[in-house]
C-alpha cells in the first residue's frame, strides 16, 4: 500500500503563486509532493507573464491561489500559469482557490455586470479540469461553472476550535446560539449549530443600501443571556459584524464570538470592530496576510490535504 501511495504522489506536483505560499509549502512537506517552480515578471506597462520552470508532462498539477487583494493581478497570474502548464503537457489541472474573489458580485442590480459569472466563464475555458474552493458566498455560484466544482465547508475547523475553547471556559452548548448575519449565511449557521449541538440558530434580517454598507434591522429569535457566535463567509469592512453585535447586545446577548471563513479586513475594519465588545474572532488562512493581534487563525491546509 505504501508503494502505491508513493507512486501516486510522484505523478502529482504542487504550484503556488503569490497568494498562498505558506499553505502550499506546508502541504508539500506533509504529502511529500514536489513544489513546482514558476517565473513571474511584471512589466513597466503593468502587464504580467507567468510560466512554469518545472516539467509537468504527464503530471496531475495542483495550483493553489486565492484571488485576494490585489485580485486582478492574482487572477492574471493564475490564468497565465494555467495556460503555461496546459501547453507543457500536464495530464490534469486541479485549481484550489481557498478564497474565490468576486463571489459577492453574483447578481445584477441596475445593469451592473454579474462579475462572478464572468470570472467563472474565464476559468471554465482556461484549461482547468476541476475547481476546489471553500465556503462560496452563495450556492447560486455553482450554476456559473461548467467544470466540476467542489465547495468545501469549513465547519469542521470551527467545530474543533470552539469545542476546545468552550471546554476551557466551561461554556455549555445549551447556552450557545449560532447567528447568521443574513440569509446568505443561514446554511453555515445551521451546520455549525448541528456541529456544536447549540441550542438554536437564528437569522438577522438585514438590508444593504450601498456596497460595503450594511444595516441590521432586527433579531429573528431569542438571544437573552446567551453566548452568540456570529458565523459568516467574509469579514470585509467589519460593518456587518459591528451592526449585528450591537443588535445582539441590545437584545440581551451575554457574549459574542465571531467566526469567518475569509478575512479580507479592508480599510479601517479593525477600528470599527473594536467599537463593540466582541469576545473572540477566529478566521481561516484562506487569505494569507498579517492579521491584527488577537485574531485566531485556523489552517486551511487541513481541509485541502485529503483532496490531493
Amino acid at each position: 500500500m505504501l508503494i502505491n501511495i508513493t507512486y501516486k504522489m510522484k505523478d502529482k506536483i504542487l504550484f503556488s503563486l503569490t497568494a498562498n505560499k505558506k499553505t502550499v509549502g506546508k502541504l508539500s512537506k506533509i504529502l511529500n509532493i514536489p513544489l513546482g517552480k514558476t517565473k513571474i515578471e511584471h512589466f513597466a506597462d503593468g502587464e504580467v507573464i507567468c510560466k512554469t520552470l518545472t516539467p509537468v508532462d504527464g503530471k496531475h498539477v495542483f495550483i493553489i491561489q486565492s484571488t485576494s487583494k490585489p485580485a486582478v493581478t492574482r487572477l492574471f497570474e493564475l490564468l497565465l500559469l494555467i495556460d503555461s502548464i496546459k501547453r507543457s503537457g500536464s495530464k490534469k489541472i486541479t485549481l484550489v482557490m481557498p478564497y474565490f474573489g468576486y463571489s459577492r458580485q453574483d447578481v445584477s442590480w441596475n445593469n451592473e455586470p454579474v462579475s462572478c459569472e464572468v470570472i467563472a466563464k474565464i476559468i471554465n475555458v482556461s484549461g482547468v479540469d476541476e475547481l476546489i474552493t471553500f465556503d462560496l458566498h452563495t450556492p447560486r455560484i455553482h450554476s456559473f461553472f461548467k467544470i466540476p466544482l467542489k465547495d468545501i465547508a469549513t465547519t469542521s475547523l470551527f467545530k474543533e476550535y470552539y469545542e476546545k475553547l468552550f471546554e476551557e471556559k466551561n461554556i455549555k452548548s445549551s447556552n450557545l446560539v449560532i447567528v447568521s448575519p443574513d440569509h446568505g449565511s443561514n446554511e453555515r449557521a445551521h451546520l455549525l449549530c448541528e456541529a456544536l449541538n447549540a441550542s438554536s440558530s437564528i437569522i438577522l434580517e438585514k438590508v444593504r443600501p450601498h456596497p460595503n454598507v450594511s444595516e441590521t434591522l432586527f433579531v429573528a429569535g431569542d438571544v437573552k443571556d446567551k453566548i452568540c457566535i456570529i458565523i459568516d463567509d467574509i469579514i470585509d469592512t467589519g460593518g456587518t459584524i459591528v451592526n449585528a453585535s450591537k443588535v445582539l447586545f441590545e437584545k440581551g446577548a451575554k457574549e459574542i464570538y465571531v467566526a469567518a471563513s475569509h478575512a479580507v479586513f479592508s480599510k479601517d475594519s479593525m477600528n470599527r470592530i473594536k467599537t463593540v465588545n466582541i469576545e473572540d474572532i477566529v478566521i481561516t488562512d484562506s487569505i494569507e496576510k498579517k492579521y491584527p493581534h488577537g485574531i485566531k487563525v485556523l489552517p486551511i491546509a487541513d481541509l485541502i490535504k485529503p483532496l490531493i
